[in-house]
């Protein structure tokens, strides 16, 4: 097998014709625009049209990305946002139907203030006598407050890379 060297033109290239030159080898007007692609160098009109087009280009990729809709990223991050809050408005939730609100003591009375150590202390015994019931709704709370806390965690973290994401995907346009 003999090493050999082809060469069949451009497509649609025809033998002795080219493309940008005359046959004296001075530049056409195309070629000229081609090997001069200066600005200073370019006509108005053919400037304007060039800058017209451009626009109109950009003007097509903007509303081309709005008709679209939101991407599967913008998606995801949108519903890991939405999940999110929901699961803070659950920790809230669960705070605020444990919260003992401690009352002003400069404001009572000494007589309200026995009353109130003595609901106390019935309310302790009662727990004490009655704490399997009691302990049973304190276990389930504490499970329903791990789950929130470990779905917070991981929906943190799940917001965090989508907005990297959708971050590093602004930059590359």
């Amino acid at each position: 097998m003999e090493d050999s060297l082809s060469h069949h033109g451009i497509k649609g290239q025809r033998w002795g014709v080219r493309r940008f030159q005359n046959k004296d080898g001075t530049l056409t007007s195309e070629g000229k625009r081609r090997a001069g692609q200066n600005v200073k160098d370019m006509p108005d009109d053919e400037l304007s049209s060039q800058v017209k087009r451009l626009n109109l280009e950009k003007q097509y990729k903007k509303l081309s990305k709005e008709d679209a809709g939101p991407t599967k990223l913008e998606s995801a991050k949108r519903a890991v946002d939405s999940a999110s809050g929901m699961l803070n408005q659950a920790k809230n939730m669960s705070r605020s139907t444990t919260k003992k609100v401690r009352p002003d003591l400069s404001k009572m009375s000494d007589k309200d203030l026995r009353d109130l150590i003595t609901r106390e202390n019935l309310e302790r015994q009662y727990t004490d006598l009655f704490g399997k019931e009691a302990a049973s709704v304190s276990r389930g709370k504490k499970i329903v407050d791990g789950i929130l806390e470990y779905g917070g965690g991981v929906l943190a973290v799940g917001s965090s890379a989508l907005g990297i994401a959708m971050a590093i995907k602004e930059l590359r346009k």
